[in-house]
């Protein structure tokens, strides 16, 4: 469930991010869009390449190359607000980050999944604010009438990071049982 929860969130943010981008992007630096591209492309991709790779547990190989295209997929979307340049920034970055994800998802032992799938979703929660309020105080820059708006942005922020919370105390609750009627068969057999 947390990784599904996870990928929803993925989805729906560089779906939102891609939207927020597009209504902005005149008011954005060529050099900014840059930076933009490579960091979503990154982030973006690492948290795919490990979802896949804690998807396909020991299949390395198919989950790195299964987690560039998904991730080169995601780079054009994003991308593609700044051009040839912003879709090889974040081609790039994208290419890079896949890898890394899917290797980091391979090794990660199973008692730390959710640790680390909560910890890489805060991590591409983060990121995406702070790129949000990036565009939006250059749009503020050049608009002096116009107010950076940061309750949407911290209010989606909250939301984003309470699901994750309710979905890994169903993952833990889940769980417990298993551990106690272990313990307890375990308790029974010494005696």
């Amino acid at each position: 469930m947390l990784v599904f929860i996870s990928s929803a969130l993925i989805v729906g943010y560089t779906i939102f991010f891609s939207i927020h981008i597009a209504s902005k992007k005149q008011c954005v630096s060529p050099a900014t869009g840059k930076c933009i591209s490579m960091g979503v492309g990154m982030v973006s991709s690492t948290v795919i390449g490990l979802i896949l790779a804690l998807l396909m547990p020991g299949e390395l190989a198919y989950s790195t190359v299964l987690s560039i295209l998904v991730s080169g997929v995601s780079a054009c979307f994003i991308g593609k607000h700044f051009g040839v340049s912003g879709i090889i920034e974040a081609l790039s970055a994208s290419f890079m980050g896949a890898m890394m994800g899917a290797m980091m998802g391979d090794m990660i032992p199973e008692n730390r999944q959710t640790f680390i799938i909560v910890s890489m979703d805060i991590i591409y929660l983060l990121s995406i604010i702070s790129l949000m309020f990036m565009v939006n105080k250059e749009v503020v820059k050049q608009n002096v009438m116009t107010k950076i708006k940061l309750t949407p942005l911290l209010l989606s922020l909250v939301l984003s990071i309470s699901v994750i919370g309710i979905a890994v105390t169903m993952e833990t609750d889940t769980h417990v049982p298993v551990d106690m009627q272990e313990m307890n068969m375990n308790h029974q057999h010494q005696h």
